[in-house]
């Protein structure tokens, strides 16, 4: 059965925008981030193509479970896999499943910094530590450094404007992680140093410190889509195409409206003709684009007529679209800014919102 919609997934353009990112950074390391079922990419798909890459040090997500799942889908790979912000409140208990599932916590609050190194077993485990350089979300403040009685496996800050290198912010916090780098080489030479993630890979032409680090963690760039509106697409390939498909035709007469509240009204003297996509706000298509959003059928951008419903959508319809036709919401054409756009949204958003009744379609 053709499905009403679904995202089709591609695994040589996931491969081609890892080979762009190595080489922008040639010298780092990845950690690519498949959190949030990799950004609603599919965390297994994503993760068992990136384990087996060379230049993949580990792959990270950010909840335990999430981790659970990744290690049990990837099998016998023996990738390491660090989970960003599940340790608080740090247990005995969190101990153990890291343990029985090979899991590498990040600490970035100092209770359960402190927990864990009470912990007998807290030498069995590698364990990270981030530091809050000025995002003021997680991260231990850099002059607890002195607390740390363990070797961390990394240390790390994130940006919270990457894209905007010169902005105050962002030189406070690489002038702060840059001290930060002074005393950790000093104290534990062997701890890998991180900071990049899409943004700063992209830029990286702008942050120096760079050359001082090891490792780097891609987000949303891994998945075609660039880091920033205002970045190049640098030969990205979408990895996702959200697909929705045309399930009834309807000829408006002048002055009859479309949908809930009747938001569309057809001001065309000669009628006009509507198509009923097959996917609504519980599949992913946002409500909010309702009488804003576009797709493609074929060539041809459409708009979208009236309120997006639970399970339909309606789009500017002509006499050529057919029952059975599949229209893009994003991906090779409609590129996800401009939807997110019209959405009010980022396109971080409108890829981790698919729905599970979406079907998936994997290719290699």
């Amino acid at each position: 059965m053709n499905p009403r919609s679904q995202i089709h997934l591609s695994g040589s353009a996931l491969r081609n925008n890892y080979r762009i990112l190595s080489k922008k950074v040639p010298d780092l390391g990845f950690i690519p981030m498949v959190k949030a079922d990799a950004y609603g990419h599919g965390a297994e798909f994503v993760g068992k193509i990136l384990a087996k890459d060379s230049r993949t040090h580990s792959l990270g997500v950010a909840t335990l479970e999430e981790g659970r799942r990744l290690r049990e889908s990837l099998g016998g790979n023996s990738v390491p896999v660090v989970v960003f912000s599940d340790a608080a409140p740090w247990s005995s208990e969190k101990a153990r499943f890291c343990l029985k599932y090979r899991l590498e916590p990040v600490f970035s609050e100092i209770s359960s910094l402190l927990a864990f190194q009470a912990e007998h077993n807290s030498s069995e485990l590698h364990a990270h530590v981030e530091f809050n350089t000025g995002m003021n979300r997680l991260g231990i403040p850099p002059e607890s450094l002195s607390l740390i009685r363990f070797y961390p496996k990394s240390a790390f800050t994130h940006l919270s404007d990457a894209d905007s290198p010169d902005s105050p912010r962002t030189i406070r916090q690489i002038k702060s992680f840059s001290s930060l780098v002074s005393e950790l080489r000093i104290r534990f030479p062997r701890t890998l140093l991180h900071f990049a993630n899409s943004s700063a890979i992209w830029n990286h032409r702008a942050y120096p410190l760079l050359k001082e680090m090891h490792l780097a963690r891609p987000g949303l760039s891994l998945y075609g889509i660039r880091p920033f509106q205002e970045a190049r697409q640098d030969g990205l390939r979408r990895v996702m195409r959200f697909t929705a498909r045309v399930i009834n035709r309807i000829f408006l007469e002048p002055g009859d409206c479309v949908g809930y509240g009747g938001t569309y009204r057809c001001k065309n003297p000669k009628g006009e003709w509507i198509g009923v996509l097959g996917g609504g706000y519980a599949d992913g298509v946002f409500r909010s684009l309702g009488n804003q959003g576009v797709a493609y059928h074929g060539s041809k951008k459409l708009r979208f007529r009236g309120r997006v419903s639970m399970d339909l959508s309606a789009i500017e319809g002509y006499p050529r679209m057919q029952i059975g036709d599949e229209l893009e919401l994003w991906g090779d054409r409609v590129d996800p800014y401009e939807q997110s756009i019209l959405a009010g949204t980022i396109p971080y958003e409108i890829t981790t919102r698919i729905g599970n009744r979406v079907e998936r379609n994997y290719e290699s």
